[in-house]
């Protein structure tokens, strides 16, 4: 365990996506950090990451939860690797010189596709291979992203031939998808494979069968300007205790049973910091 805190002139500023499992993880760190006497802040649901990372660059926020292959995407479109050394290979050359990566937790976000079980029963889909067959006549909603990120439609595109007939910029998973899935507005919604809402929902979450995901182990992204021994000791042993399962059920608190974020995340390093 750490003992002693480090002084700052101001306040660390931990910045997160706009989705809830972002601001788990981004409550996580922040209060982990407290913790050991270090002095944070939170700045929550700030969009996707052309927001984030400029915000990073000029110092506006030190600290964000990421996830290595959509990172990687973010810096190199092109990157084909999928196991997680590869990918954090890449990602290391990638960055820019003023950020860097600490340790990356055995807990995977990946973006996944859901369907309702009776389109799933229709259409027989069990898997995005599956669903390649059958994608022409389908509408996917997601957010406004994942119609051009290289792992979002083109991805599908490139690896399975999928190429839907609609898309409609909706959210990651989130109300606005959920109200337009369960109404049959859309077909299929992106969705991120650890929320919470996705047991109570019932959906079907197709199958990579191709591997078209890279390895999305989620990782603390930091400013060197600010980092120390004492900080990256922190959220090394968070993400040491961070996992699937745990993820999760920190998820369904927030998704389902509409625990604060804050709260559910203090208690979780309470109980295991």
């Amino acid at each position: 365990m750490l003992t002693g805190a480090q002084v700052f002139a101001q306040p660390l500023t931990v910045g997160g996506a706009n989705f809830s499992e972002q601001s788990v993880l981004a409550n996580i760190y922040a209060k982990a950090l407290e913790k050991k006497g270090i002095e944070v802040k939170t700045r929550l649901n700030l969009g996707n990451r052309e927001i984030i990372i400029p915000a990073l660059k000029s110092g506006e926020i030190d600290i964000v939860p990421e996830y290595l292959g959509a990172l990687l995407n973010y810096y190199d479109p092109q990157a084909k690797v999928t196991r997680q050394q590869d990918v954090e290979a890449a990602l290391k050359k990638a960055l820019p010189s003023e950020f860097t990566l600490l340790k990356a937790s055995s807990a995977e976000s990946t973006t996944a596709w859901a369907v309702r079980p009776d389109t799933a029963k229709k259409y027989h889909l069990k898997t995005l291979s599956d669903l390649a067959k059958v994608s022409d006549q389908l509408v996917v909603g997601g957010p406004p992203e994942v119609a051009t990120r290289a792992l979002g439609l083109p991805g599908l595109a490139r690896v399975y031939g999928i190429k839907f007939k609609h898309f409609e910029s909706l959210d990651m998973g989130g109300p606005l998808s959920r109200m337009a899935l369960n109404s049959k507005r859309i077909d299929v919604a992106t969705v991120v494979s650890t929320q919470g809402n996705l047991a109570k929902e019932g959906w079907v979450v197709l199958q990579d069968d191709k591997q078209e995901q890279p390895s999305q182990n989620v990782v603390p992204l930091v400013r060197k300007a600010v980092l120390t021994p004492q900080i990256s000791g922190v959220l090394d042993e968070v993400s040491a205790k961070l996992n699937n399962s745990a993820l999760v059920k920190l998820n369904q608190q927030v998704d389902i049973e509409h625990a604060d974020p804050a709260t559910v995340a203090g208690d979780w390093v309470n109980s295991n910091l």
